[in-house]
């Protein structure tokens, strides 16, 4: 395959171009992109050789590049071979554990009951304070 080097006044018709051979679907969420506001939708490219893969959400672009980072910096990977193997085994990682692994709790875990008793107990003192206060006029 023979690559071109785009000018700024091809993108237009580059972005139409990939979003009908992407089925008008966002490939990283899936979601419909064409009646999203064109502004919103952007041209991907791989930031090392320059080279564009597809029409993307503005949100999605930026997830793909910060995830890349991320996985660079802490997941050790120099490489997109090395970036690819550690969000795989991230995966394996969390389909693991849908069924828990331990029989252990985190000690500052708190349950939605536990969460609500705290909320509840927080708004109780507040409303405490300001009746005490209210009361010292």
């Amino acid at each position: 395959m023979e690559l071109t080097k785009t000018k700024q006044k091809d993108l237009p018709a580059i972005k139409k171009e990939l979003i009908t051979k992407q089925n008008g679907l966002c490939p990283i969420c899936k979601q419909n992109i064409t009646g999203v506001a064109s502004k919103n939708i952007v041209i991907d490219h791989d930031h090392k050789t320059g080279i564009i893969r597809a029409a993307l959400h503005r949100g999605c672009n930026g997830t793909e590049g910060k995830v890349y980072r991320v996985v660079q910096m802490w997941g050790k990977a120099s490489t997109l071979e090395g970036v690819i193997k550690v969000l795989e085994n991230l995966i394996a990682f969390w389909r693991l554990h849908r069924t828990p692994q331990t029989n252990y709790i985190y000690y500052s875990h708190k349950t939605a009951a536990e969460k609500r008793l705290a909320v509840n107990k927080k708004r109780r003192l507040a409303a405490k304070r300001k009746r005490e206060s209210n009361n010292g006029r």
